[in-house]
């Protein structure tokens, strides 16, 4: 008995330091594979992203350019792609801080943060920097519903600020094109601009000469 003990005892200890091992090599070769499949998944996403940065860069139709940015590993960078793609086609448009979150046929809505840079003396947004955020927000639900040689330009537009802006806003537009709907004609679109309180603070009406090609 005493000399069987000791023999149990190594053979267990044994065996403890051998499953111990093992579970180290599974695990050190499971997360081999796991960061191989990671960083293999992150290049891919990283090409095509260029890929899309490339392709995209000169295309006229918004809503094009989102769905084309809504493939399953693109996706999460969406909002900073598009809003780098809109800064391409509309320089003015980075002044601001503005990030679009939605986007669909004839609806869209962002979001722009309270930076210094928006602001104005007396310590809220600046209301050229609420102007260009509507304004745009207000150009993208209606040219979501263009093809691609119709146009439109913004001939005027007025403004009633409703209450100081601070924190982080949010923009939304909607408005449908009439069917079947072709040739030059002037329209009216409306943005309402909301903060963190989901109070108004300010509302754009913008009237627009459209130009729109039969198919």
């Amino acid at each position: 008995m005493t000399t069987s003990s000791p023999s149990l005892l190594e053979a267990l200890a044994a065996q403890t330091q051998a499953t111990a091992n093992l579970i180290r090599v599974c695990l050190a070769l499971e997360w081999t594979v796991f960061s191989r499949s990671m960083m293999s998944v992150v290049t891919i996403a990283f090409f095509y992203l260029v890929y899309l940065i490339f392709t995209l860069r000169n295309v006229r139709q918004p809503l094009t350019v989102w769905e084309k940015l809504g493939k399953p590993v693109i996706k999460p960078f969406r909002p900073w792609v598009y809003s780098f793609l809109l800064g391409k086609s509309d320089p003015y448009a980075n002044s601001i801080d503005m990030r679009v979150s939605t986007l669909s046929r004839g609806f869209c809505t962002a979001i722009m943060r309270d930076r210094h840079r928006n602001r104005n003396p007396f310590k809220s947004i600046h209301a050229t920097a609420l102007a260009t955020f509507a304004e745009t927000v207000g150009g993208l639900a209606l040219m979501s519903q263009f093809k691609r040689r119709d146009r439109a330009i913004l001939v005027s537009l007025s403004v009633k600020y409703l209450k100081k802006a601070r924190g982080l806003l949010t923009a939304s537009s909607e408005y449908t094109l009439e069917k079947d709907l072709t040739g030059s004609h002037e329209i009216q679109t409306e943005v309402i601009i909301k903060d963190r309180m989901l109070d108004t603070v300010a509302k754009m009406t913008l009237n627009w000469k459209i130009d729109v090609q039969e198919s």
